[in-house]
């Protein structure tokens, strides 16, 4: 690999002092060399900062690196790479996701989702004294630090930004938003001690608000507030006050919210959340006062849930209908500190795998009682102890995918067995901001938590039986006709009108469409009304539309074939020009019966044409940005595809925006690929680096191994 591309490949990278900038010279003085130039590349695109600074530690002959006569520790590698990300825009990051162009409705799921949400952004007087004037959950947010290379720190809002919550225009716009993808409520952590209550005025505001739609429910937070931040754990700024009476009052202060018709219930019956079941004197008597008191005053019965947050497993024996799981809290995760790069040797706090917790959280199953499932995107407390945080590394809108997807199918499963399981899967947390636990977008990776939960819900619809029987019908009685089949991905339902504009005017032609399990029954019947004999097929909104063209390019070839062209409805919302590459890939491929025909005969009259692109749509793939962070798959790919050579200098070309004319023999190669549809990520709305992406790229090289061609239209 030349050094040059190296240097270029560091411009790219927006780190100013990253390892691979133009100019670092080993301990012998001589510049970088191209073999470690190039194993540093590698780590940089596999896991950034961290891998790097890894690789270096295991490496003696690349122990320190010097610009002129000063080293450069990775310390102040680290530090210079998050000043730099500080002065980036929101969005700049290829990991950056942005907010989605339409709602992501989730009504059809079998299980709805529900965020704990704390209500401590704002300032009160309690902690004024015990904290500082104007103290609120801010206050520790924005003063946090990173730790190790590649640590997370500060993790900082966007969209609604460093809210006051005061303001009841905040939380109309957390509502919202909660909608838009998809969350089904909040769950408000409640602070009551004998009779007082804290941080009130964010839920009773919420309450008296006849804007706000979004479901809510409550959990008792019921420990001692303590200066365990401060590292005092034994000084009780306010203790719990337990008493008969207490149990009283506590759930008469309920009785507003468990009237609202916007309060969750299960059953029929309010749900309320207890954190520690067992600080209570006698949790079973408590329950039964409780459970008698809403009787009496017309409540009716209530669903009590205990969380498994420190000793309480089964619920039973408190007198409890169900548990919930409570992330972090009792299930075990490597410590894996000491294999982390420290950017602070003072550090006295604990890294965990975020790997195991999701892992161990997912599996964890039980058939005695209700266990409802809850996940987390994240957690990491150094916002609230600096330097000795607990931290979960390894997390991402990826791994919390992952996590999710697998809960929910366990709520799922358990729901379709038993109608009494609570159909709920919660989301720890809203906006944990000082723990790292917030769905609510930040900068570094935008919307894309907020953004996989709505699409794995999504994911969850059943198809009517009117939907399944159609479908089904069209795959079974579709006849080849013609020689030629268009290839159609739909995962925006409002183009539906404009593809059956474009196909219904094209002889001489047959029509397949992929589109997701949770399209409706109107587009449905709107395709099989207007396209006679199409075939429908259904998938996983996973792979966008390139997994579902592998088991569609598999068809045209079983079916013989010659000729396709793939099309779908591309927006690419994170792109001003996104409609008009659509429309321009339309017009120029499919755009009227004459294109069609010319573009069809370009094959007949040249046998080594295996692809055709849209006029500006064939790029080069050795450009860096286009490779970098697709490196582990499009290394896979170009081996299974018996092109390994292009590994190291990704030395083709690709057509962007996967919409093109091709030979269905071209692509022998790639419909040969063993790519089972779990091997593609889930969808949490990426920008590139997924195995998808780098099918896009790889598939004019398999057409080239093939000897055939691409051109431009």
């Amino acid at each position: 690999m030349p050094v040059e591309k190296i240097r270029r490949l560091a411009r790219w990278s927006g780190y100013t002092a990253t390892l691979l900038k133009l100019g670092l010279r080993d301990p012998k003085g001589t510049f970088l060399s191209t073999k470690n130039a190039r194993k540093l590349v590698g780590a940089y695109s596999r896991g950034g900062a961290s891998e790097v600074a890894r690789l270096i530690r295991a490496t003696r002959s690349m122990p320190v690196m010097e610009t002129g006569p000063r080293t450069v520790s990775l310390a102040e590698e680290y530090a210079l790479a998050v000043s730099t990300r500080a002065r980036k825009k929101d969005g700049i990051d290829l990991e950056f996701v942005s907010k989605a162009a339409e709602r992501i409705a989730v009504e059809r799921a079998p299980v709805k989702a529900i965020a704990f949400y704390l209500p401590q952004f704002h300032p009160i007087p309690e902690n004024d004294a015990w904290w500082g004037e104007g103290f609120t959950e801010w206050t520790n947010v924005t003063k946090a630090a990173p730790q190790y290379l590649g640590h997370h720190q500060p993790q900082l809002p966007i969209d609604v930004g460093f809210y006051d919550l005061r303001l009841v225009e905040t939380m109309e716009k957390q509502a919202r938003l909660a909608d838009w993808y998809g969350i089904g409520g909040f769950c408000f952590h409640y602070y009551w001690f004998g009779g007082k209550r804290l941080l009130e005025r964010p839920i009773d505001q919420y309450l008296a608000s006849k804007t706000i739609k979004l479901p809510f429910c409550f959990c008792w937070a019921n420990e001692n507030w303590t200066r365990r931040w401060d590292g005092q754990e034994n000084e009780v700024l306010i203790s719990q006050k337990y008493s008969p009476e207490d149990d009283i009052a506590f759930i008469e202060a309920l009785f507003p919210a468990f009237s609202d018709p916007r309060y969750i219930r299960h059953d029929g019956k309010p749900m309320l959340i207890v954190y520690r079941v067992s600080q209570l004197p006698d949790p079973k008597a408590t329950a039964n006062r409780w459970r008698q008191r809403c009787r009496e005053a017309g409540i009716g019965e209530i669903y009590l849930i205990a969380a498994r947050s420190f000793e309480i497993t089964d619920p039973r024996p408190y007198g409890f209908d169900a548990a919930i799981e409570f992330p972090p809290h009792q299930i075990p995760a490597s410590n894996i500190t000491k294999q982390i790069a420290l950017v602070n040797p003072y550090f006295r706090g604990n890294i965990y795998s975020y790997e195991d917790l999701a892992d161990g959280y997912a599996s964890q199953r039980t058939a005695d009682y209700p266990l409802i499932k809850t996940v987390s995107p994240g957690w990491d407390n150094e916002a609230r102890r600096p330097g000795a945080g607990h931290i979960f590394h390894g997390s991402s809108p990826s791994a919390y995918a992952s996590w999710f997807k697998r809960s929910v199918a366990y709520a799922v499963e358990q729901t379709a067995a038993d109608t009494n399981y609570p159909p709920f899967v919660f989301i720890n947390a809203w906006n944990e901001w000082a723990e790292g636990a917030h769905l609510e977008p930040d900068r570094r990776y935008g919307y894309a938590y907020l953004h996989a939960t709505g699409n794995i819900l999504r994911d969850l619809y059943v198809a009517s039986e009117e939907v399944s029987e159609r479908v089904k019908a069209s795959s079974d009685r579709f006849e080849k006709k013609n020689d030629t089949l268009v290839i159609v991905h739909v995962h925006y339902e409002e183009l539906i009108g404009e593809i059956v504009d474009t196909l219904s005017r094209l002889r001489g032609v047959d029509v397949t469409i992929s589109a997701g399990r949770a399209v409706s029954e109107k587009s449905i019947r709107y395709l099989l009304d207007n396209l006679p004999g199409v075939r429908i097929e259904l998938f996983d909104n996973r792979g966008r539309d390139l997994a579902p063209f592998l088991d569609q390019l598999a068809f045209a070839r079983e079916q013989g074939y010659r000729y396709a062209c793939k099309v779908h409805t591309k927006k690419s919302p994170q792109r001003n020009d996104g409609e008009a590459l659509r429309r321009h890939a339309f017009d120029e491929l499919i755009g009227s019966q004459a294109i069609f025909a010319k573009n069809r005969k370009r094959f007949e009259d040249d046998p080594t044409l295996g692809m055709l692109a849209p006029s500006g749509s064939v790029l080069s793939l050795a450009h860096p940005p286009r490779h970098v962070l697709n490196r582990r798959w499009l290394d896979y790919l170009f081996q299974q595809l018996d092109i390994g050579e292009l590994a190291e200098s990704y030395d083709c070309d690709f057509v962007a925006g996967s919409m093109f004319w091709f030979r269905v023999d071209a692509l022998k190669r790639v419909a040969e690929l063993k790519l089972l549809p779990e091997m593609f990520e889930y969808e949490v709305g990426q920008v590139d680096g997924t195995l998808a992406h780098a099918v896009e790229r790889v598939l004019a090289a398999a057409a080239a191994k093939s000897s055939f061609r691409t051109e431009e239209l």
